[in-house]
């Protein structure tokens, strides 16, 4: 439960961001640029996204699943333990040993991390990438910083600029 008294519909967080929409579409048109531009292909997207969550333990970002990116059930049960996992492709595992150092250990990306993802991502890619893992443990902070309840858990993307953050 929140501490937030704004009603909630099936987008709790995207209500609870709306109580100062003008900051919320800004965010939320950056935000899904991302996925609505598939500036980065959508299956590395979530599984950064959920790496994240999980580090944060923030349930809510963790349960949001994106229903069209491809990642199997195997891969989420196996995701606290990726590395050298063969359910993750090389280029899973470059994008996954630089999202979990976002939250905590950010002082400790190395050039090594980005020479490892553009081996498999080109450069503008590899920004986005940046960007993205910074949104999704902004996200994480915020959803734990409002309290923000549950919403809708299954989606066709977390978010769009014409649509609401999951």
């Amino acid at each position: 439960m929140s501490w937030l008294t704004k009603e909630q519909s099936e987008y709790p967080y995207d209500d609870v961001l709306g109580i100062r929409p003008e900051l919320r579409d800004l965010y939320r048109n950056f935000y899904g640029k991302l996925w609505d531009d598939e500036l980065v292909p959508v299956n590395l997207l979530e599984l950064c996204r959920l790496r994240i969550a999980q580090i944060h333990e923030c349930d809510t970002e963790w349960e949001v699943r994106h229903s069209e990116a491809g990642i199997s059930d195997e891969q989420i049960q196996k995701l606290q333990n990726w590395e050298g996992n063969q359910l993750f492709s090389p280029v899973e595992q470059a994008v996954l040993r630089f999202a979990e150092k976002m939250p905590w250990q950010h002082h400790e990306i190395t050039d090594k991390d980005f020479e490892t993802m553009r081996a498999h991502l080109s450069e503008p890619e590899v920004v986005a990438l940046t960007v993205a893992c910074g949104l999704f443990d902004a996200n994480c902070r915020l959803r734990i910083a409002l309290s923000v309840k549950q919403g809708k858990k299954e989606t066709k993307a977390p978010a769009g600029a014409e649509q609401a953050i999951r």
